[in-house]
């Protein structure tokens, strides 16, 4: 191996072993197993420690009505007293959660202290329970009560034979859910690629230990090594999230007694070039992070450091056109470099994108990547310089010309 090459990882493992601590990390492993843990026996929990409600019920024309309501487990209801009735609409009894009074026209009327959820299900289920009554005491024919009670037939014909509908039904809901996760994970890669960049760069440059380093080793291999430490971590970050979101789908599918669908061709193919944009797109934002954070003197107090904030726009804004992956915006971005590899995975986990867009969209970001690095450089090698003040916006502009 050369020297440039060693240096370079040596550079980029001391940056990434920096901000890497193991106790941190084993305590964030540890936290998320917790999320975990709960997230899949919550259902057990919340039945657990869920307070059981009594109530009553109250007929108005009990003697006239064969109809009785249904009550759930969840709420018990006794039989009320016309007495009982009276005082309890006045004042609920201590030991009663809920009356209900039902009258001769099928019209309920529920009196509770206050208002609660548990109380939104007893509503629904008296509802319903009351329309399917009142349709029974309507004289209809057998035909109609058939009409009313049963919704209408929806024939579905598919003509792509080759696909199975029930594994077409499951890409629906893995199409839908996965890129809002991808999404989600590349935004968490971003923003710890843009805390870490920023507070090395500046720290480094206030304490003058940069210009030490640049003795033995050039501004372009510092900045290398940088962006890849950086980068590693922001992929770190989102392998820890995405280990997460697998966990809980892997729960949720399991109580909806669900197995996994087949993995196809295009899946595995999608996911390959979608992890490649996005390990392309963080290099690409930690290139311009590292670069610009190089011309700013103090974070604290510098108007600059809220100018770092655009690289971060495109990845907002992919949120906004998540669920139209073919619309015309939506191409574009995920051709342009700045937003490619937010908007590209996007699309490829949940629409076919033509060949031609995805060989473009990928040469355009490689390129990108690669001009910005050298940007990267020219603005690290020309913000050193400067100690105690920042460069002008032209002295920026120049050395990103070149």
């Amino acid at each position: 191996m050369s020297t440039s090459k060693q240096q370079l990882k040596t550079i980029a493992w001391w940056e990434f072993k920096r901000f890497f601590k193991w106790k941190q990390e084993l305590i964030s492993i540890a936290l998320l197993a917790i999320i975990f843990i709960v997230s899949a026996g919550w259902g057990v929990i919340t039945e657990i420690f869920s307070e059981q409600h009594q109530g009553a019920i109250y007929y108005e024309n009990k003697a006239e009505q064969s109809w009785r309501f249904d009550e759930s487990d969840k709420v018990p209801l006794r039989d009320a007293g016309s007495m009982e009735v009276q005082q309890w609409q006045q004042q609920l009894p201590e030991g009663l959660d809920v009356l209900v009074v039902i009258s001769s026209n099928l019209d309920a009327e529920i009196v509770v202290r206050e208002k609660d959820d548990w109380q939104a299900d007893l509503i629904d289920e008296l509802q319903q329970q009351l329309q399917q009554e009142r349709i029974a005491r309507l004289s209809l024919s057998e035909e109609q009560r058939t009409i009313i009670e049963q919704p209408p037939e929806i024939a579905r014909t598919i003509q792509n034979t080759d696909v199975d509908v029930s594994s077409a039904e499951e890409d629906e809901g893995f199409k839908e859910a996965l890129p809002m996760l991808v999404t989600i994970s590349i935004t968490v890669g971003v923003f710890t690629g843009f805390g870490l960049m920023m507070m090395s760069i500046t720290a480094e440059k206030q304490q003058r230990v940069t210009e030490q380093l640049l003795t033995i080793i050039s501004p372009r291999q510092w900045m290398d090594g940088k962006i890849l430490g950086i980068t590693l971590h922001s992929i770190k970050s989102m392998v820890f999230l995405g280990l997460f979101f697998t966990g809980i789908g892997l729960v949720a599918s399991m109580f909806a007694g669900e197995s996994g669908g087949g993995a196809s061709f295009d899946r595995y193919y999608g996911a390959v070039l979608s992890l490649i944009f996005v390990v392309l797109g963080l290099v690409l934002i930690n290139a311009m992070l590292a670069g610009f954070s190089a011309t700013i003197d103090d974070p604290n107090h510098s108007s600059r450091s809220s100018v770092m904030l655009l690289p971060l726009l495109p990845v907002f804004l992919s949120f906004s056109i998540i669920d139209n992956p073919d619309g015309g915006l939506a191409q574009v971005m995920s051709i342009l470099p700045i937003s490619s590899f937010v908007m590209m995975p996007v699309r490829l986990l949940q629409t076919d994108v033509s060949w031609w867009q995805q060989l473009l969209s990928l040469a355009l970001l490689i390129v990108f990547v690669i001009w910005m690095r050298n940007v990267a450089a020219r603005l690290f090698a020309m913000g050193i310089q400067f100690y105690g003040k920042e460069p002008t916006w032209k002295d920026i502009w120049n050395a990103i010309k070149g």
